[in-house]
């Protein structure tokens, strides 16, 4: 068995049950004591509320009466969430806007330490800013579906991104860039990058970018100067908060 669907199937087991032994486990799921607690440990890494009772009576379970924190949920989820906030934020004052903001705050503080500083370190590359102007509004088209994806896998995968571009006079380009930061001014979102080929900051608005490509071999560390760099007058980041 695929050790990712061992380690859901430990998951599902422990959802189903109270206290249970790790011996229990092991022969239930046809492996070592040893994988047993080397899985058990994958959980509680994703933040997962497993707790261990030594002694008769004892075991592992899965703590479900923590509510949020025995979800899990992947760094991609999260973000996605954070952003819907930010966004609603921004628009304008929406009902249960505080509570979104509040329930989000409450999420990373369930985190890991370690987990939570990620994700804030992520989210602090993603700037919303105003609304785009009624002229931006009016030219502003939908990206190519196959950008989203694309795009998320080299942002949080620290990848680079190939793709060519139609810059506003209509000059045709191909770019290879490392994307740093996201700003967000809807309807219309920009990669703020560095272009590799000429070593400079660059602004790519998203509509204008079409057969994308990500570029498994470019490696790179979110650099906060790239992002500053790119971002238009008035438009507010404060690269310590979130």
């Amino acid at each position: 068995m695929p050790r990712t669907d061992r380690v859901m199937d430990l998951l599902e087991l422990l959802r189903g049950r109270g206290a249970v032994g790790v011996g229990a486990l092991a022969d239930e799921l046809g492996v070592s004591r040893r994988t047993i607690l080397r899985d058990l440990a994958t959980l509680r890494a994703r933040g997962l509320p497993v707790t261990g009772e030594a002694g008769p009576g004892g075991g592992v379970r899965l703590e479900a009466e923590r509510g949020v924190t025995a979800v899990h949920l992947a760094l991609d989820e999260v973000v996605s969430l954070w952003l819907a906030a930010r966004l609603s934020r921004a628009a304008s004052d929406l009902p249960w806007g505080d509570a979104a903001r509040r329930g989000l705050a409450k999420l990373l503080a369930s985190l890991p330490r370690e987990r939570a500083r990620d994700l804030r370190a992520l989210c602090r590359r993603v700037v919303v800013g105003p609304p785009a102007s009624e002229r931006v509004r009016g030219a502003t088209g939908r990206p190519p579906p196959e950008l989203l994806s694309r795009f998320e896998a080299a942002f949080l995968g620290g990848r680079g991104l190939a793709f060519a571009y139609v810059d506003a006079a209509g000059r045709r380009s191909e770019r290879r860039i490392e994307p740093h930061g996201l700003l967000v001014q809807p309807p219309a979102w920009y990669l703020l990058a560095r272009d590799l080929d000429r070593g400079e900051p660059r602004t790519f608005r998203m509509d204008r970018v079409s057969a994308p490509r990500l570029l498994a071999e470019v490696a790179f560390r979110p650099d906060p100067a790239v992002v500053a760099a790119n971002l238009p007058a008035g438009v507010d980041w404060q690269p310590l908060g979130t």
